[in-house]
């Protein structure tokens, strides 16, 4: 039987942003409850938590939670664990870069699965028992490309406009129930997103150009996801440049928005 901390499941908390969180909580001392695809930065987070943070207990569980049934395999291995779960962190994604129609389907459908259908099937199943309890924290990583449609990151932005729709409207419907949902959205962070976002497509050197002009530590991110969710804040925006950003992309029109990024990324691909 394990022992009755506070616990948190983070989906790709082994790298980036993810294992920034999962520092966080480790070190105020929740049981961290990782599930990520890769095994040898599971075995290395693992190891470097229970070597910093010797109070806290560290799970983890390799998977491919790009899979339709990925979010019912995450419940049952909690479920077969006793695992009562406190926070959910949906933190896992990826991007695709490039002109929209040259883009591999099957790498699309992948992004997709990952990006939306599993957080939507995750916030369900968790947060239905969240409910019951009348207790409970959600935290839903969208991006700031989620404001607004990005040209030759289509998929992507759409996917992440969702995460924040979806965020807002389910964060009203449990608020009632003493269940908090917040949506943390960064710009460009220092990880390893843009090189596993990369095509093979033209159109895809241009867009790395524009939204790399501007960049953040996944620490910082990460902090400020941290700091807003227990805040109960509804939207986090990691700092005061990306904060006004964020309500110019509010503000203007999507078609504006739309041909300037579509301007800026043909302009950087050929500079």
């Amino acid at each position: 039987m394990l022992s009755n901390l506070k616990t948190v499941v983070i989906t790709g908390g082994a790298g980036g942003i993810g294992r920034e969180f999962s520092r966080l909580f480790a070190k105020d001392g929740y049981r961290v409850v990782v599930f990520s695809l890769l095994a040898e930065e599971l075995k290395a987070l693992t190891q470097e938590l229970r070597r910093t943070a010797p109070h806290a207990e560290i799970l983890s569980h390799q998977i491919d939670l790009s899979q339709p049934d990925a979010a019912e395999k995450v419940m049952a291995w909690c479920d077969n664990r006793s695992i009562e779960i406190d926070v959910l962190v949906n933190n896992v994604g990826f991007g695709l870069l490039g002109e929209h129609v040259e883009l591999d389907l099957a790498r699309v459908e992948r992004m997709l699965t990952l990006n939306n259908l599993l957080l939507t099937k995750l916030t369900l199943l968790v947060g239905r028992k969240m409910k019951q309890r009348r207790r409970g924290h959600i935290l839903i990583v969208s991006s700031m490309v989620g404001f607004s449609p990005a040209p030759f990151f289509a998929a992507y932005s759409g996917s992440k406009a969702y995460a924040l729709a979806f965020s807002v409207a389910v964060a009203r419907e449990l608020k009632d129930y003493g269940v908090t949902v917040s949506c943390l959205c960064p710009g460009t962070t220092r990880t390893q997103f843009l090189d596993t976002a990369q095509t093979a497509v033209e159109s895809a050197r241009g867009i790395t150009r524009f939204v790399s002009a501007y960049t953040v530590t996944p620490d910082v991110v990460a902090a400020a996801g941290y700091r807003g969710l227990f805040a109960g804040k509804l939207i986090i925006v990691p700092n005061v440049f990306l904060t006004i950003q964020s309500v110019f992309l509010r503000c203007l029109p999507m078609r504006w928005v739309s041909g300037f990024v579509h301007r800026q990324a043909r302009q950087k691909a050929t500079a």
